[in-house]
């Protein structure tokens, strides 16, 4: 795939800034915009526009193709169901929703538009994840009633 991806992201704390690091070092992808209601002062961000809500950055028409959502967890319906109005493809980090309703809108207009959702939970492939799922599937543990 020769074209260049290009993103967005709403949220630029610690999560939204390690989506951006990761999108600038890959060459398929471009960051156009940051979208987060407290100034990003960085030198590092500087060339990239900035703006203070999502209405905002899509008014300034740039176009971008997948959103990324960082933002606090309740705000992330309400930023995916927006993108979606847009036609952008959606990365959100999790949860997806609050709500199983808010989940289920999200993923009804994406299918009704043709756009996809991209949901990240990184913890499921990780070493000690898979190291626990495999102890409690092999009843090694016995039988398992609450974890906290």
């Amino acid at each position: 795939m020769s074209e260049i991806i290009r993103f967005a992201i709403v949220g630029f704390g610690s999560i939204g800034r390690r989506h951006a690091e990761l999108i600038c070092k890959n060459e398929a992808a471009e960051l156009v915009a940051i979208i987060d209601t407290a100034t990003v002062k960085s030198i590092l961000w500087s060339n990239i526009p900035q703006f203070s809500s999502l209405h905002d950055f899509f008014r300034s028409k740039i176009a971008t193709d997948v959103v990324v959502i960082a933002s606090p967890n309740g705000l992330h319906a309400e930023h995916a169901l927006e993108a979606i109005n847009y036609n952008c493809h959606i990365l959100i980090e999790k949860p997806l929703a609050l709500t199983v309703l808010d989940a289920r809108k999200i993923k009804q207009k994406a299918l009704d538009v043709g756009l996809k959702i991209f949901p990240v939970v990184q913890n499921r492939c990780s070493p000690s994840s898979i190291w626990i799922k495999d102890l409690i599937d092999s009843r090694m543990l016995g039988e398992i009633f609450i974890v906290q």
